[in-house]
Formats: C-alpha cells, structure tokens, sequence
C-alpha cells in the first residue's frame, strides 16, 4: 500500500497461525526460508499461487494437461493422498502469495491486531 496500491490480500499471513486448518505437509512448506511461487492450476483446474513443487515442475506450473475446474482436485487427490502420508507435498496444493514475511505462527488476533494498526 505504500507503493500506492488501493489494497492488499493477506491470507498467506493466516496460514500458520495455531487456529489454521493447514495440514502439516503445508506449514513445513510455508515455513522453509524462501519458497519459490507460481501461478498453477494443476490444483483446482483454476490459476491461484502456490509454492512450486514437484509436480508444478513436472508438469508446468500451468498446464492444458490439467482437467477443468472443478475436476482437477479430485483427479489429483489420490496422488496427493499418498504424498502426504509419507511426510511429502509434491502434490499437493501449497498455496501461497509472492510474499509471505508475514506468515508466522501466531494468533490470527495478533496479525489481525498488527494490520490494523
């Protein structure tokens, strides 16, 4: 907003936060020093940001391989559903914005508290 912009998305911000439903594949992501982002729709068959992974690079980050929405998410479930059992997110959706220095794991109140002040 400094750099003039009308407004911001902060949801990268709540991700780590202990009220989070992220699963743990995701917070170990979130929480490496500089993940490297892409838009992709490998995920939802839609573009959104995530942390570049295994199959984002496999595939592409966006791809005409990848079924249409809402198609996608259930097509890769499986896959994703093997990964995370052993400990991996190579396919799973990691999602999150360019810039996540505000991603911490504390109270949704505190970040919340901190952006209105």
């Amino acid at each position: 907003m400094a750099l003039g912009a009308a407004g911001v998305q902060v949801g990268t911000s709540y991700l780590l936060c202990p009220e989070a439903t992220t699963s743990a594949v995701h917070r170990q992501a979130l929480s490496n020093a500089a993940p490297h982002t892409a838009l992709t729709n490998l995920f939802s068959g839609r573009p959104a940001r995530g942390i570049v992974n295994r199959v984002m690079r496999e595939l592409g980050p966006i791809s005409d391989v990848a079924p249409a929405f809402p198609l996608a998410t259930a097509a890769i479930a499986p896959l994703r559903a093997a990964a995370e059992a052993q400990g991996s997110g190579d396919f799973s959706p990691l999602w999150a914005g360019q810039n996540r220095s505000g991603c911490r794991a504390i109270p949704a109140a505190e970040i919340t508290d901190w952006l209105m002040s």
